[in-house]
């Protein structure tokens, strides 16, 4: 299979597309289709050199989206829809590759009415805000104010 692996941690310049073994479906794992997979800022610290678990060549990638090939014993339907986020790309390969092994309690189902790349880019970005939320005190009946910033160019 095809994927995105880092050689070394020196930057952009040590990614390489290479072909890695399909992963075997393995117990307490389900093995899905990686339709889409974001970047975040864990990448660029781990591409960077900048977090000490990780150890090159590692495919990255903390989160995605794709479809469920092999459930497992997870209770989950084969060709579900999933978005998924994880310790993948720091203890093990991460999401940019054609099919990962993800632990169950990783995957969330996706909602037909939302696309793969939206679903992919929406994990961490949703846990940053809920924390935040939580942390600020967010309860039913307050009000969040969000504003828009557009950057001109």
């Amino acid at each position: 299979m095809r994927a995105i692996e880092a050689k070394t941690f020196s930057g952009y310049d040590g990614l390489r597309q290479t072909e890695l073994p399909k992963p075997q479906p393995a117990k307490d794992r389900v093995l899905v289709r990686v339709m889409a997979a974001s970047v975040t800022p864990l990448d660029h610290t781990i591409l960077s050199g900048g977090h000490p678990r990780a150890k090159a060549p590692l495919v990255l990638g903390n989160e995605g989206a794709g479809v469920v090939e092999d459930s497992g014993d997870s209770g989950l339907t084969v060709g579900s829809r999933v978005m998924f986020t994880g310790p993948y790309s720091v203890r093990e390969n991460g999401t940019w590759q054609e099919w990962l092994l993800a632990k169950p309690e990783d995957l969330a189902l996706v909602p037909d009415s939302i696309d793969d790349v939206v679903a992919a880019s929406l994990p961490v970005a949703y846990l940053t805000a809920q924390v935040t939320l939580t942390l600020a005190g967010f309860k039913p009946g307050k009000t969040v104010m969000a504003p828009e910033f557009v950057l001109a160019g």
